[in-house]
């Protein structure tokens, strides 16, 4: 049967329900016990309905058309998703074990709608982005990974010397800002303040989202886990936020995690370029590391993870593949023993900064100041629906004036 009602006051409206299930077969919405009870009734408040509808994002009047025409929705729909998705070979290429595009399809699809509003809305007259495929045609040409990782510096104006005079949370926002200098915008995974909270079992730890002018770089901070299975830590985070730019830079939009082993072409060379941007090879000539303590040491120096050293290491041949291994073996120990607090809720003004991104939020906030978008528009694009008090709005809105 595929009777299925909703409960508007005293009346009870049919529905099919094969259309409650296509459009809300998103497995965070399927956590909801109204979902549940739904399932278990063959019923629905109209309340409960545009409640989960607002949370898929999703207009709650597309579930009293026929299937034929939600079909139709959908697929128009999805054709703009999966532009903006890696394609099949790339999400292979990042992911081992299972990951659907429905785990961060919410999330994605948000995202591209940002793109969409700041294109057309705020920066109608941007070019398209000229990062693009930047080194597409020197990497096919085998132009060296060194002479790469310079244009890429030179590009978006990365001073080694200035950044590892900075904390690695400073060097973070420092190489954001860069990036975003250049109109490719940066969002951080934000607990409760994105559409989509992700599993602790998906593992993701960034994404590139494709657009002509304003590319995304999603990074997954795991920062609502208090028992994280990866843990991003800042260093960690650099070298994801750099790898994901390569990528673009090769035109490869490509998923990224951590996984033990690299052992496709195309990640090594994104690695090996990633590597060069972050600690030139001419500045391990001569360093002498006897132990896990000086790998630590140059780390902190270099403002990357302990692990990417190693690897950067036995790239270049300054160690051998068994003191690697080894080097390997005892950070993993070492992480499994590291006790994890409960993660700090930050405010409602961090917490949608973090996701919305420093450029975004910005133009769009100057656009509204300049009567160019009105008060939903900004109201809609920067914030959940139904989660922004006058409060929150009138400090975001201080924030980036």
């Amino acid at each position: 049967m595929n009777d299925f009602f909703v409960k508007i006051k005293s009346e009870k409206v049919r529905i099919d329900k094969r259309v409650f299930l296509s459009l809300l077969d998103l497995s965070p919405i399927k956590q909801y016990v109204a979902y549940e009870n739904a399932l278990a009734s063959n019923e629905i408040s109209l309340d409960e309905l545009k409640n989960l509808s607002a949370r898929a994002n999703i207009p709650y009047p597309l579930f009293f058309a026929t299937k034929s025409k939600v079909d139709k929705q959908t697929r128009d729909k999805d054709k703009n998703l999966f532009y903006k998705l890696p394609g099949k070979a790339e999400m292979q290429l990042g992911f081992r074990g299972s990951m659907k595009p429905r785990d961060i399809e919410i999330i994605v699809k948000d995202l591209g709608r940002k793109q969409e509003f700041l294109k057309n809305r705020v920066l109608p007259t941007s070019k398209d982005n000229a990062f693009i495929g930047i080194i597409a045609k020197r990497v096919a040409e085998r132009v060296s990974n060194k002479k790469n990782a310079e244009e890429i510096r030179e590009y978006f104006e990365i001073n080694l010397g200035e950044l590892r005079k900075m904390s690695k949370d400073k060097v973070l926002s420092y190489l954001c800002n860069k990036i975003e200098g250049r109109n490719i915008l940066v969002s951080f995974s934000s607990h409760n303040y994105m559409p989509q909270n992700m599993s602790r079992e998906l593992g993701l730890s960034g994404l590139c989202i494709k657009d002509k002018k304003f590319p995304y770089i999603f990074i997954n901070t795991r920062d609502g886990d208090e028992k994280p299975l990866i843990l991003e830590t800042s260093g960690r985070q650099i070298f994801t936020v750099i790898s994901m730019l390569v990528s673009i830079g090769m035109n490869k939009f490509i998923l990224s995690t951590k996984s033990g082993q690299i052992k496709k072409p195309a990640y090594k060379k994104i690695f090996a370029i990633t590597g060069e941007i972050l600690i030139p090879e001419a500045d391990l000539v001569g360093i002498n590391i006897k132990n896990l303590d000086g790998v630590k040491h140059y780390a902190q120096s270099f403002k990357i993870t302990p692990s990417m050293l190693v690897s950067r290491l036995e790239e270049l041949g300054l160690i051998s593949k068994e003191v690697s291994r080894d080097y390997y073996r005892k950070l993993s120990e070492e992480i499994l023993g590291v006790e994890q607090g409960t993660p700090r809720q930050p405010s409602q003004v961090t917490g949608y900064k973090k996701y919305n991104g420093e450029k975004l939020s910005r133009e769009v906030t100057h656009a509204y100041e300049g009567n160019k978008i009105s008060h939903d528009e900004i109201k809609n694009i920067l914030f959940r629906k139904g989660k922004m008090e006058s409060t929150l709005f009138r400090e975001y809105i201080e924030k980036f004036k």
